[in-house]
Formats: C-alpha cells, structure tokens, sequence
C-alpha cells in the first residue's frame, strides 16, 4: 500500500501552532536570567504549562498525518520506500543540524556567550548520539524519535491485528518505564501514545472531525480554564501524569481551533504553514544568535527579560522563516544540473 501525496490544512496550522509554542518553550536555555521579581516569574510556569501538551499535540498531528497519508499502514516494498524516504526527510537533517550546532558552539564559545556549549567538539558530538540528555542541539530529538516511531507503529500494529485502540492501551503503562539516553530512546514511549492517539484519530477520520467542528466551543471553554490550573500547578506534578491529563483536553481543543480559529489567526498559521519545519530545526540557532546580540545592549536579568522575551520569539520564528526562503531562492537560481 503507498502514501498519499496530499495535505490537510488543519494538520498544518496545527503544526505551525505547535512550534510557535515550542519556541515561546525555549526563550530560556541552561541559564535563566539573574535576579527575581515579575519580570521572569511568569515564564517558568508557563514554560512548564506549555510542555504538558504542545509536544503531545505535535506527536498528535504526526500520528494523524501518518493515518491520513497511510503511512502508518504501509508494508512491503512501500514500507522501505516509506523508511528510505524519512530517513533523507529527518534523520539527514538531524544529524546535519546535530553536527553543525556542536561544531558552531565550540567555535563560537570562547567568542560570545553559548548556551549549552560542549566542553569539546569530540564531547559534543558524542552526546548527539550517547548520553543524549546533554546533546549540544536538543532540539533534534524530536525528528529522531518521530523516526523511530514511524519505523516501528506499522509494525506494532500487525501484533494487534492492524487495530490501534489496543496498542494505544497496550502502551499507556509503559509511558514512565525509564530508558537510556542514547539516540534519545528515553524519549520514545512518553511520545508513543499521543501519535497512536493522531493514528486512532485519523482512522476515524470523518467521525472525529464532526466531534471537535460540533463540540469546538466548549472544548476550546474547558481548555482556557484548564490553562490557569497548568500555570500554577503543572511544574509539580509528576510530567507523565500531567502530559497525559493535559493532553485529553488540549490535543482535541487545539486541533477543534486549528479547524475554526478567527480568519486572520488562520491566514497567520497559513503563511507559517510551510516554514513549520525549519522553524522547529532552527529556533534555537536563532534565538541563540539573538539572545547574543542582546547581550551587548542589555543584561540577562530578570527585569529586563521582558525585553529579551517578544525579541527572542520573533528571532526563533521569523529567523528560520527568513533563512529557509533565502535557501528557496539560491535553489531555485541555481542551475538545473546543480540542483539534480
């Protein structure tokens, strides 16, 4: 069985909304701002609040499209295709990145202020790979795991007689066993049950999508008084519990409002739409070189992160934007023959 070739707009607004939570997730590195007082006591509570379902919600939307594009049920000769294919789409652009970020902060380290530089560029890249919970270019895990999932659900779900629901529930108690950390393994379960979920999802496809359009009031309601509770609350609680209490509220809320958002909140995730990716890869090169920046006029401390913070979320989603058109337009200048 092959994929289909085609898109679905909610399934991209979706994931143009998701990495812009993801950058407002990263305006803070290893090092928070010195001080204390209003100017950074917001941010960790809504950071934590933040993760409790906006990677959930991105695991979601990749289940989704997977079920949608019949990726996740691919076998045979369409099943190494598929792999073939994920590999050139994500692992190459991981390791790429991965390589070029470990490089790129220990040049730059004695240089500018680095976050999370490596102590070397031999430890750096050993850590893209071993010992990952200390990689020099975290964002990566993301694409690896995705990976891994895509490798592994279509072959899961011949173990349940191609049904989802079952490993959907199979997989729930596992989502708090400890792994390693090396090719970021211990990453794996806690995003496996959210892309079964976007799997499920997509089975039911016609179903699901007449639930939030219907439903996409009150859901949106629920999840805007659950945000409060996530902001006082979510950062000490137990992050598997909390994902998955969060995230059966908020994945069905963001994807019903990704359906039915106010017209110029949807033509903003339009425009963003095809830069998701390399926002999601590049926000923290970005941030970081901006961050940099402003460290020559201002200092990192609390009073003044609110200046650091609207700066570093524009630079984490308009930098990427700007550098992956500036690539459109050298290939599409480029000769035919250097493209192929």
């Amino acid at each position: 069985m092959s994929e289909r070739n085609w898109r679905r707009r909610d399934l991209d607004r979706g994931k143009a909304l998701a990495v812009v939570l993801v950058v407002a997730g990263h305006l803070v590195a290893r090092q928070a701002p010195s001080g204390s007082g209003w100017g950074i006591a917001w941010y960790e509570p809504l950071r934590a609040a933040l993760y409790s379902f906006h990677i959930p919600f991105l695991f979601y939307l990749s289940g989704y499209a997977a079920g949608w594009s019949g990726a996740a049920i691919v076998s045979g000769t369409a099943y190494r295709a598929m792999l073939l294919r994920r590999v050139r789409h994500w692992l190459l652009p991981a390791l790429l990145l991965g390589v070029g970020v470990a490089c790129a902060k220990v040049a730059l380290d004695p240089l500018m202020p680095v976050d999370h530089a490596p102590a070397s560029l031999g430890a750096g890249l050993l850590a893209l790979v071993w010992q990952t919970g200390g990689s020099p270019a975290q964002s990566v895990w993301y694409l690896v795991v995705l990976f891994g999932l895509a490798t592994t659900v279509p072959v899961l779900r011949r173990l349940t007689g191609g049904r989802t629901l079952p490993l959907l529930i199979l997989c729930l108690p596992l989502m708090g066993l400890p792994l390693p950390p090396v090719l970021y393994a211990d990453r794996f379960l806690p995003a496996l049950p959210f892309y079964l979920a976007g799997l499920w999802a997509a089975e039911h496809d016609r179903d699901w999508c007449g639930f939030l359009d219907r439903a996409g009031r009150p859901l949106t309601v629920i999840f805007m008084g659950l945000l409060p509770i996530l902001v006082l609350h979510a950062a000490h609680w137990p992050p598997v519990l909390t994902m998955l209490g969060a995230s059966v509220v908020a994945l069905p809320a963001l994807h019903a409002m990704v359906r039915r958002l106010w017209l110029p909140a949807l033509q903003a995730l339009d425009r963003l739409a095809p830069y998701a990716f390399s926002i999601y890869l590049l926000n923290t090169v970005f941030i970081g070189l901006a961050k940099a920046a402003l460290l020559q006029a201002l200092p990192w401390q609390a009073r003044s992160f609110p200046v650091f913070a609207p700066l570093l979320l524009a630079a984490g989603v308009l930098g990427p934007v700007l550098a992956a058109r500036l690539w459109r337009e050298m290939r599409a200048k480029a000769p035919l023959h250097r493209r192929a």
